[in-house]
């Protein structure tokens, strides 16, 4: 039997349909073959069926078949096209010997007979004949339209949201382009509800084809767009949902282009930039963007077209007149659309500000609205026509600039207290001559100084969360020397009614970075030197509940106001009592020996002024590593000389009827090369000759009295490091440090010397601090 075929006759398709298909499935006939079969919904019959998918039925094409028997479970389905291709191939389940299935279309032949084959078969790989069924298949347009809105008619009506225009007031839409060859026109129509089918109209398929909108009833609403071809089929419709504004709430239109002067990077040059922007209305929609040109009466000065929203030109100065230019903009959205027109006044070159005025407020206030209290100051200006561009600024002092004072915040100093503060801010602008104005200037009152609170936390000592530990303030105990408490975490925070201040650096997210902050390091036993940590929200150094002591730290002033400033420190450690001033970053403590630490003061002063020295004379820092590296043996008359004591320490006795004669000073595993050398006053002789290390340096077998020494290091060591020494007298107490060839001691014989303390300090250092100021050398 021959398979069926098609053939154009009298302008009709003909073809035989439902015949068993030939010798291909010969003796494979073991269940029956269909008894229906559909394609569309229609019924297969002696003529090819006729099957539309419109723009409902999309691009499914639907089918089914009846076998008779019960025994039928399966059935496999063959599309082919009008050449005869197969273009699907699938097996379905029966429900009770009824096939219903689908399949797409897309690559069948449109406008042409294509054929569906059926046959059964069960999972047991029994099968039936195969029946075939030719239809002619006609698809409507399925193509997605690019739909826009008409810019330039009474309201733009967008799909944004945005509620515009009204009823009976008009808008437009328009159509990119048609996207199927054999489109004639395009149907459109409104509606409430997208379930709902329009009143249909048409307007010829053209590239940019205008769709009127002229809403009757406010609220939400569709348009609904497709392509009809050349047998009057609809499409599958392309649908934008617009809202109409109730009466009086419409939202404004948006123009459909601005243009702006951007800054000039070569303003000498003879070329302006300018960006143009096109409307946010045509965002969503990707197409009907247009093009702009930018006019100076009839010349021309630019004209470009929007592939992007944002597009920069250079217009050459020299085609427009000088000064200020009322420019015209001229844009057209699509061929044959309505030109839009606006005006925008532009400076090419050398155009004037006028106007303009510069005032000074508080940024930060401690309760006082005028800045004349406060320390924190804003620049605002006003008034300038047109308006600038950009402003720079520069902070005065007494009409003088302040250095580095060039930002729109300005925070005050100490220095301008009783001083006459001002700003000066110039606008600039494009093309425009820069215009410079200044506030009235004030009197910056008296402030308050910067101060310091601080506190310890003790090992065996739980941390107390709800604790500020800032009990003592501007130099005051924070501990209990002699109390056996070890101190394991130090708080400091400075502080002002003035000025802002903070334990760190400000972060660029801080609304009001303060001018003066702590840097603050520890050295905590077992790790060595470790930075700030917090607990709790407060800041500390060294460790909680790790029982590790706090030996030494430092503590530097950081940012704007630390040129204002001075931080001074010190530490109480029961080896050495008070030790001396530390300042601004230097070591307070002890490394390397173990020692703890009991109390600390703090001290923020300004410039210049110093506190008084600790009683104790000591130096502010003692290190192992370096004072072991120096040995010093004390002769006392008549008990001989004692052990060998070590840099920071004490050589002889500050309680003893017995004389300091004589002294030996030796390098011990030394970090440079070089030596010590000590002269000593010896009576009946004078100053003697220096002697080197590990000799004696005045007398210990005769009974002439010594006074007074000198030191000094030689070679390497004497480039890297001061030698320091202090004599202590018998009735007086320590006296001063002398250092590097000072004398040190006493000018008369009839006082009684019993100790001597060394210390090596690195070069470059602060002198050390001599108890109650006394000198070194006692005349």
């Amino acid at each position: 039997m021959a398979r069926a075929t098609a053939a154009l006759a009298g302008g009709a398709l003909v073809a035989s349909v439902l015949v068993p298909v030939g010798p291909a499935f010969a003796g494979m006939a073991d269940l029956p073959a269909a008894s229906s079969i559909t394609v569309g919904g229609q019924v297969c019959g002696t003529e090819p069926v006729e099957v539309t998918l419109d723009r409902e039925g999309s691009t499914s094409l639907k089918f089914g078949a009846v076998f008779d028997g019960a025994d039928v479970t399966g059935a496999v389905a063959v599309t082919t096209d009008a050449a005869g291709v197969e273009r699907s191939h699938r097996t379905y389940e029966l429900i009770g010997g009824v096939l219903d299935g689908s399949t797409g279309s897309s690559d069948l032949t449109d406008d042409a007979v294509n054929t569906l084959t059926i046959r059964a078969r069960n999972e047991d790989g029994t099968t039936g004949p195969a029946v075939a069924c030719s239809f002619l298949l006609h698809r409507g347009p399925s193509a997605v339209l690019s739909v826009f809105p008409v810019l330039g008619a009474e309201t733009v009506y967008v799909s944004d949201g945005s509620r515009r225009g009204g009823v009976g007031v008009p808008g437009a839409f328009a159509v990119a382009s048609p996207r199927t060859p054999d489109a004639v026109s395009f149907a459109y129509g409104y509606s409430m509800d997208l379930r709902f089918e329009p009143e249909w109209r048409t307007v010829p398929a053209t590239e940019n084809a205008v769709i009127p909108f002229v809403p009757t009833r406010e609220g939400e609403q569709y348009l609904r767009v497709a392509e009809v071809d050349s047998t009057g089929l609809i499409g599958q419709a392309t649908s934008v949902r617009v809202r109409v504004a109730a009466d009086g709430a419409a939202q404004t239109v948006p123009p459909a282009v601005t243009v702006r002067r951007l800054g000039d990077g070569l303003p000498d040059d003879d070329l302006a930039p300018f960006r143009f922007t096109l409307t946010e209305d045509l965002l969503p929609w990707g197409s009907g963007a247009g093009q702009v040109a930018l006019y100076d009466g009839t010349t021309e000065l630019a004209r470009v077209a929007f592939d992007n929203r944002t597009e920069d030109v250079l217009v050459r100065r020299s085609l427009a007149g000088g000064g200020y230019r009322d420019l015209r903009l001229e844009y057209v959205q699509f061929p044959g659309a309505v030109t839009l027109t606006d005006t925008a006044q532009f400076c090419l070159s050398s155009c004037p500000f006028t106007g303009g005025s510069a005032t000074v407020k508080s940024w930060w206030s401690s309760g006082q609205t005028d800045p004349s209290y406060n320390s924190a100051y804003w620049a605002v200006s006003q008034g300038f026509s047109p308006t600038p561009a950009s402003y720079t600024y520069q902070w005065l002092r007494d009409g003088v600039a302040i250095a580095n004072a060039t930002a729109q915040k300005y925070l005050s100093s100490p220095a301008d207290v009783g001083r006459r503060v001002s700003v000066r801010i110039t606008a600039h602008g494009p093309s425009m001559s820069p215009r410079s104005v200044t506030s009235t200037p004030f009197t910056v009152r008296a402030r308050d100084t910067m101060h310091v609170e601080y506190g310890l936390s003790a090992i065996g000592h739980p941390w107390e969360s709800n604790y500020c530990y800032c009990g003592a303030s501007d130099g005051q105990s924070a501990g209990l020397p002699g109390s056996g408490q070890t101190v394991q975490a130090l708080i400091a925070d400075p502080f002002s009614e003035s000025y802002g201040a903070g334990t760190s650096p400000p972060t660029e997210t801080d609304e009001m970075p303060w001018p003066f902050w702590f840097e603050t390091e520890g050295y905590v036993a077992g790790r060595g030197w470790v930075g700030q940590k917090y607990r709790d929200s407060t800041p500390y150094v060294g460790t909680i509940g790790e029982r590790r002591r706090l030996e030494a730290f430092r503590i530097k002033p950081g940012g704007p106001h630390a040129s204002f400033y001075d931080v001074w420190y010190r530490a109480y450690v029961p080896r050495y009592g008070w030790l001396g001033w530390a300042k601004n970053g230097e070591t307070s403590g002890t490394t390397g020996f173990g020692y703890p630490m009991e109390d600390v003061q703090i001290r923020v002063l300004p410039k210049g002024q110093v506190p008084a020295a600790s009683v104790s004379g000591n130096a502010p820092y003692y290190s192992k590593g370096t004072q072991q590296a120096v040995q010093v043996s004390a002769y006392l008359r008549p008990s001989g000389w004692r052990t060998a004591a070590m840099g920071g320490s004490t050589a002889g006795l500050t309680s003893t009827s017995h004389r300091l004669n004589a002294v030996r000073l030796n390098l011990v595993d030394a970090p440079y090369s070089g030596g010590v050398q000590v002269s000593a006053k010896v009576e009946g002789d004078g100053w003697r000759p220096y002697v080197s290390t590990d000799r004696v340096a005045g007398t210990y077998h005769r009974t002439n009295r010594t006074a007074a020494y000198r030191m000094r290091l030689t070679g390497e060591m004497a480039e890297q490091y001061d030698i320091y020494y202090r004599v202590h007298v018998a009735g007086t107490g320590w006296l001063g440090w002398a250092r590097n060839n000072g004398a040190a001691g006493t000018a008369s014989y009839a006082y009684r010397n019993t100790a001597v303390q060394v210390v090596l300090m690195k070069k470059g250092g602060r002198p050390l601090m001599s108890g109650y100021g006394r000198v070194a050398y006692l005349g």
